[in-house]
């Protein structure tokens, strides 16, 4: 991270003519930072969270903030974009929570309970909210020398295969690349083989035979060339994916910066969420009406194999409470979970009547009643 100092006008001593300039000066530090997303650039969460987000957040904070941009495993492997930026390797980058589930147990919790929700704008407004309110979040985060700063949410997973898999029988021994527990456990269940892997195994894995499936969201047929390795795409829902964080500060570069420049972020992010979510759900729909022309069949699952996934969802809460508190040592896995679904069902009720394709509606939402309530001055700041 560089630092240089500029000189900002005052409004003082602007005074009435454009032409007499007095007045004290008012010193402000323009600050040059790493950011890093691990996804390519054409992915949701690079696209909209970095690559057109960062000049925004330039643009907002007077050009005081200066993002130096790393796309893809570049400067920081997929795993290591909590210990990176906690470290100040770099100082914003996204991460996939559960590529860490020791370090921030309460956010692997949460991600459990994923698998039973399909509305990604509900969840994404749902968890952002949740990690800059509630408590035990906070405190996660403030123990990992983060300042969380915008959330997300995947639109639902779908199995992306290299064989047809259409009923329950056809998932046994299918070596399947999942995201979390929740879903090996399904996997498990119905006699499938959970492997866990980064997403950006999941080209190679298919490609080689170490991967029969990836369960992941049917964008990355295009957005990763998944379906160059994947030609049958099961239309079954595994849930969302929400863990980590879209945005993460190093919380020694947030603490350092300037209340202005804090509120720039805030000021920006409403654009990031909302864009990559529209993306992700047209995304999806783009990608599996190419896909035919890909040599990709879709495939709608069979009765008995959505039923695996009815049943499972019905145990998904009381075995992420057994997870918190069994192997993470989480207090009250329960009471998180209640104070996360109190505010899923705000969301739902706020956004019941919204429509998912007006993207100024739903900016403006995220604005005011979201990143428009976090206080620059102290949010992170202890």
């Amino acid at each position: 991270m560089k630092i240089r100092s500029i000189c900002a006008l005052s409004a003082i001593g602007l005074m009435t003519s454009a032409l007499t300039i007095s007045g004290p000066a008012i010193a402000e530090d323009v600050v040059e930072f790493n950011a890093s997303v691990w996804l390519p650039a054409t992915h949701p969460l690079a696209k909209h969270s970095y690559v057109e987000w960062l000049p925004r957040l330039e643009a907002a904070s007077n050009s005081t903030l200066i993002p130096n941009l790393f796309t893809g495993p570049v400067l920081l492997a997929p795993n290591e974009h909590l210990s990176g930026i906690r470290d100040g390797i770099a100082q914003v980058g996204y991460h996939a929570g559960t590529y860490t589930p020791a370090d921030i147990p309460e956010d692997n919790v949460l991600a459990q309970v994923a698998f039973g929700y399909s509305d990604p704008f509900v969840a994404a407004f749902a968890i952002t909210e949740a990690n800059m309110t509630l408590p035990q979040l906070q405190q996660q985060w403030k123990d990992n020398n983060i300042a969380y700063l915008g959330g997300y949410s995947t639109s639902p997973y779908a199995l992306l295969c290299s064989r047809k898999v259409e009923t329950l029988a056809d998932m046994n021994g299918v070596k399947v690349r999942v995201p979390g527990a929740a879903q090996s456990d399904w996997l498990a269940s119905v006699g499938g083989v959970p492997v866990n892997v980064p997403s950006s195994e999941m080209y190679d894995g298919l490609d080689k035979g170490q991967l029969d499936c990836a369960a992941i969201s049917a964008i990355d047929l295009k957005s990763r060339s998944l379906w160059d390795v994947a030609d049958h795409v099961t239309l079954l829902s595994l849930g969302l994916y929400w863990s980590g964080y879209s945005q993460g500060a190093n919380r020694d570069f947030w603490q350092s910066l300037s209340d202005a420049q804090r509120q720039a972020f805030f000021d920006t992010l409403p654009e990031a969420m909302i864009d990559e979510t529209i993306q992700y759900v047209e995304g999806d729909a783009e990608a599996l009406a190419e896909a035919p022309d890909h040599g990709v069949t879709i495939v709608e699952p069979a009765d008995d194999l959505v039923k695996s996934i009815d049943e499972f969802a019905s145990v998904v809460r009381s075995n992420a409470v057994a997870l918190g508190r069994d192997r993470f040592g989480v207090e009250e896995p329960d009471k998180l979970l209640s104070d996360f679904e109190a505010i899923m069902a705000k969301w739902e009720t706020r956004l019941n009547d919204v429509d998912r394709s007006d993207r100024d509606a739903l900016v403006k939402i995220a604005r005011k009643e979201l990143f428009g309530k976090a206080d620059a001055s102290t949010y992170a700041m202890d």
